[in-house]
């Protein structure tokens, strides 16, 4: 008899816990519901908006497309009555042509002055050059002349050498002659046909 509380006591807490769990599962499922219409409304008021704002986006463009074409065709307007003003007022034109005149003068004038510029630039390349070949024709000048008495110098030194060369030769040969005629003198005799060494 005691199982029979006990046995009711489980069931009607399994019960209890299954419709807390239910319930649960309800309240689960609607948040759910919720946040899915929530998030599918804002998607909606997105495109929504962004189609709003492209329409609004487009119809501004064509609207300043055509205030395009209208400045457009006021300034072309207004240049055209500048150019018919210009042209019927012969005071204008005069001014305009004298203008004109002296531009083309003053251009004439700085390709004149340009010219005799480029002119004298290149004149003075050909003398700088021209100054340059005279200096280098100089400096070799200068050192062939420099070549020439170094040549000079060197052949007298030669010729002194040969001189020297020369007198000393002769001295030896007047000592051996004066040295032979010393032994004649002393009364020895050389041999007949004997050569006598004179060249030192």
């Amino acid at each position: 008899m005691t199982q029979i509380p006990s046995l009711a006591a489980a069931d009607r807490n399994r019960l209890i816990q299954d419709a807390l769990r239910l319930r649960d599962q309800q309240r689960e499922a609607v948040q759910r519901q919720r946040e899915q219409s929530f998030a599918d409304n804002l998607r909606q008021r997105e495109i929504t908006e962004g189609g709003s704002a492209l329409a609004a986006r487009r119809i501004q463009d064509r609207r300043d497309v055509v205030e395009g074409l209208r400045a457009d065709q006021d300034q072309q307007r207004d240049r055209q009555r500048a150019r018919d003003f210009i042209n019927n007022d012969t005071h204008f034109v005069r001014r305009q042509y004298a203008i004109e005149d002296e531009q083309n003068a003053s251009r004439d004038g700085r390709d004149l002055n340009e010219s005799l510029l480029l002119r004298d630039i290149a004149g003075e390349q050909n003398e700088i050059a021209e100054l340059r070949s005279v200096q280098q024709r100089s400096e070799d000048l200068r050192n062939r002349q420099i070549e020439r008495e170094a040549r000079i110098v060197e052949r007298r030194v030669q010729e002194r050498n040969d001189d020297i060369r020369q007198e000393q030769a002769l001295r030896r040969s007047v000592d051996q002659i004066r040295n032979a005629a010393t032994a004649g003198s002393s009364g020895a005799e050389r041999p007949r046909g004997g050569l006598l060494d004179v060249s030192g």
